[in-house]
């Protein structure tokens, strides 16, 4: 059981957590990860990247890392099954990774490139947006590829649906576990923004009426 996060987070499942799961599962197909292969999921201890580490243990990774942006989300990232953890900050991301989930982009989406291995993919699936150059991608063989949800759902509904009820299946036989920071009243919208904005948040952070 991932250790809890301060505010009171439950872990379990729900609807207002389904989209999550669904990016996180888009964003790991999207890799074309195979067994065997070594993962850095950044934004790790986010509502996305809880789930995308576990899709990746379960998928059979050889090595799971977890990229964060304090220490103090070491402990709650290694108990979803991250076999490592980096900071942001350090110099060396453990590099080279055969797959890189990330859903940060911004000024980190240089760095996520250069950790890629030959023949790497990078799968960008948050709106951080971010510049990368042609020439990281060329002297690697590598690639990145974009991904949105609203585009699976829009285009591929029968895809959409069948990973709605693996997401399930998964949650219900304990191989995915989700985590809640804390369940914030709507009136108070702006605090739960600023949680994450400010990045202090393990898991999901949920907005009830």
């Amino acid at each position: 059981t991932p250790p809890t996060p301060p505010g009171g987070p439950r872990c379990g499942g729900g609807a207002p957590r389904v989209r999550s799961g669904l990016v996180a599962r888009g964003a790991y197909e999207a890799a074309r990860t195979e067994p065997g292969e070594s993962v850095l999921v950044t934004a790790a201890a986010s509502a996305v990247g809880t789930l995308a580490l576990q899709y990746a243990k379960a998928g059979g990774a050889a090595r799971v890392v977890a990229a964060v942006s304090s220490p103090d989300k070491a402990d709650f990232v290694r108990g979803l099954g991250a076999d490592e953890v980096v900071l942001y900050e350090d110099a060396d991301w453990g590099a080279p990774y055969d797959v890189i989930l990330d859903g940060v982009g911004g000024d980190l989406l240089g760095p996520a490139v250069r950790a890629l291995a030959t023949g790497g993919r990078l799968v960008a699936f948050s709106s951080g947006g971010g510049t990368v150059e042609a020439y990281e991608l060329l002297v690697r063989g590598a690639s990145m590829i974009g991904f949105q949800m609203r585009a699976v759902a829009a285009g591929k509904p029968e895809l959409y649906d069948r990973w709605l009820r693996e997401l399930w299946q998964m949650r219900d036989a304990g191989t995915l576990r989700t985590a809640v920071h804390e369940e914030i009243p709507l009136g108070e919208a702006a605090r739960a923004h600023t949680l994450i904005e400010q990045r202090r948040n393990l898991g999901k952070v949920v907005l009830v009426p």
